[in-house]
């Protein structure tokens, strides 16, 4: 199968530590990619020497948002373009029941 995205050779070591696997690098890509459509809500979770890196929770949030659309049949450019400012500003709690762990 094709790998949906492009990716150089050097990327998998761009920051010079542990290689990333192809998964999870094509994850961060999309994220990164959705979050370039919002440029006010990355602007607002900079920080960094002026704003030189963005949170790595916004990058988290935008991750699950199209990961779980993805899991429900969308392509990755799909996904990423189904998905709200909105929602990454406030995302939705998980449903699933919460094991209690006070008993």
């Amino acid at each position: 199968m094709k790998d949906e995205l492009d990716h150089s050779p050097d990327e998998d070591r761009a920051s010079g530590g542990e290689t990333v696997d192809h998964v999870t690098r094509d994850a961060i890509k999309l994220a990164h990619d959705l979050l370039e459509r919002f440029p006010d809500l990355v602007k607002r979770h900079k920080f960094i020497a002026g704003g030189a890196a963005i949170s790595s929770s916004l990058v988290i949030i935008a991750a699950v948002a199209i990961a779980r659309r993805m899991r429900r049949g969308l392509t990755a450019q799909e996904a990423v373009a189904d998905i709200t400012e909105e929602e990454l500003e406030t995302p939705k709690s998980d449903k699933r029941k919460k094991k209690n762990n006070s008993d």
